[in-house]
């Protein structure tokens, strides 16, 4: 992106291309449109979500990756590793509940059931801020949202955006040769911050919702090359060194049981090499587009460093579920002659990398398997953190996620504040935590997607995939979710199954649970790792496409 950031200039004669101009701008947009109380005095923190999309476990470098994740690593060990948190498994029900602190049957995709945590923070005094994805009913604006760049849907072209982008309530159509989405999100981002300064007693949220690494798999030619054949070592060697690396870490111990090797994946010394060739431009690209975010995130606490916000900034990095593990358009794609990475292209990650992508998790993406619903979190706050630079193993989900940026707003008034009703919301606060005091979950955690579903408790998971039937997992001797005791403790599966349909009735409103079936719906198909699951059949690259990015050995 250039210097004037274009997306803010549709605003501006074009005569107006200085940076200052689009800071002066940024300030008369809040003059004009925030709606909010008086401010608070400002030492109710700023609060920033950073939410990467299909983002895998183990994909930073701080939670195991080799992809080069620099300034996520500098925000892990400055704060702590939230190494347990949950989500829905699926971008809408994330982004629902996190919004509103409610279980996403109850929040609905549009957040509706409100009021969500932006429309309490304005309530609050705070600016608030949404730059990137939406992807739920309504707009940005008409929900709590003062300021809004970024496109509607689920995903978007990263080089030529959509038709669905706005600025605000008004179409964005600049999408010239320099745009890159990840960029641009973060440039707003950046100017967003500095819209603000230390002075200023008006605090603000901003939720920096990157697409990236979401299909489709672009990225610059320049960025892809720099991972192009690292790859050729193939899904089994990645996830084997992510989980040697997770265990130096400490983020696993030597004794947790590890997940069996998919049976629906097939192994990587069984591909040719053109599968192999393109399987590593795939997993080249994704890697690309994790270090651009990154590269974004380091200009973003720069911002906050040269403003003197960033003592007193509360920063959560997360991702909205696991990886994705479909490939559905490859045919149709290599038929127009587009390989990953291309503008014009739509690839998805594929089984064999979301398997490492997950390291050492099972399953992915739309799955209620922790490896489509835990995420490598991170958060960061200097002012409050006791212990920083540690792990916390927890189970916090994104509920608890509402009380916890309440509370945030009294800190000042310690953990008494009694303005914070958490009996109003699903989840509880885990600020304590943060202070190095005592916090454990005392209710279990639900999960729903289509015929996938799970609870949980501080002992037990009790997980079904593509509705193929109760499994049963004891996570304190099984953290993984390996070997299946359903067979074994019939009464405890009965308990767990009566308590989850509870839930279920309660949360959706509807009588009975009949899900919608993995197996009738073209988007996604079965993913078992058990049998039942659709076999992985990696693409190959086309001898006529094989220069395009060829590798120099």
């Amino acid at each position: 992106m250039k210097n004037d950031s274009p997306f803010f200039t549709s605003h501006f004669n074009t005569t107006f291309s200085s940076i200052k101009y689009v800071v002066f701008y940024i300030v008369i947009c809040f003059a004009f449109s925030c709606k909010t109380q008086e401010p608070k005095e400002k030492d109710s923190p700023n609060i920033i979500v950073i939410m990467a999309d299909d983002l895998g476990y183990s994909d930073l470098g701080c939670y195991g990756g080799e992809i080069n994740t620099p300034s996520l690593n500098t925000l892990a060990s400055e704060g702590i590793r939230l190494s347990n948190v949950y989500n829905a498994g699926m971008c809408v029900a994330s982004r629902s509940a996190m919004l509103t602190g409610k279980w996403w049957p109850r929040a609905g995709y549009g957040a509706q059931n409100g009021p969500n945590i932006a429309q309490r923070l304005k309530e609050k005094g705070y600016r608030t801020g949404l730059i990137g994805k939406w992807h739920l009913d309504g707009t940005p604006n008409k929900k709590g949202f003062d300021y809004f760049f970024g496109f509607l849907g689920g995903f978007s072209s990263y080089f030529k955006g959509s038709k669905d982008y706005r600025i605000n309530e008004e179409k964005y159509e600049d999408f010239d040769a320099s745009f890159y989405s990840t960029d641009a999100f973060s440039e707003s981002a950046v100017e967003f911050v500095k819209s603000n300064s230390k002075e200023s007693k008006t605090p603000f949220f901003l939720y920096l919702s990157y697409q990236s690494p979401h299909n489709p798999l672009q990225a610059s030619k320049k960025d892809i090359m720099k991972y192009r054949g690292s790859y050729l070592k193939g899904w089994q060697a990645v996830r084997q060194h992510r989980i040697e690396k997770q265990k130096s870490l400490g983020l696993i111990t030597d004794e947790a049981p590890l997940p069996d090797y998919p049976q629906n994946l097939p192994k990587w010394d069984t591909l040719t090499d053109a599968q192999k060739d393109l399987e590593d431009l795939r997993m080249s690209v994704y890697a690309a587009m994790v270090e651009r975010m990154d590269k974004g995130i380091g200009q973003l606490m720069d911002a906050l460093k040269t403003t003197n916000q960033e003592k007193n900034t509360l920063i959560i990095f997360l991702s909205d579920n696991g990886t994705d593990s479909f490939s559905v358009l490859d045919k149709v794609l290599l038929k127009k002659n587009l390989l990953p990475g291309d503008a014009g292209s739509n690839y998805q990650l594929g089984t064999g990398w979301a398997y490492a992508s997950v390291s050492p998790l099972r399953l992915y993406k739309i799955s209620q398997h922790s490896g489509g619903v835990r995420t490598g979190a991170i958060v960061r706050w200097p002012e409050t953190i006791a212990k920083p630079n540690s792990i916390s193993s927890e189970p916090i989900n994104l509920v608890d996620f509402m009380p916890t940026f309440l509370q945030a707003t009294n800190s000042s008034s310690g953990l008494k504040d009694k303005s914070i009703d958490t009996n109003k919301f699903k989840g509880s606060s885990f600020i304590p935590l943060l202070k190095g005091k005592a916090w454990n979950r005392e209710t279990p955690m639900y999960f729903q997607f289509m015929d996938n579903r799970a609870i949980r408790t501080s002992e037990w998971s009790l997980v079904e995939v593509d509705g193929n039937g109760w499994e049963l997992y004891n996570t304190i001797k099984d953290p993984l979710e390996t070997n299946d005791l359903s067979k074994i403790h019939k009464s405890k599966v009965l308990e767990l199954e009566k308590d989850w349909l509870d839930w279920w009735i309660t949360e959706s409103g509807e009588p009975n649970y009949q899900p919608e079936s993995t197996k009738d719906n073209p988007h996604y198909k079965p993913q078992g790792d058990r049998g039942t699951g659709i076999i992985y059949s990696p693409s190959a690259m086309p001898k006529k496409l094989s220069e395009k990015y060829e590798l120099t050995r």
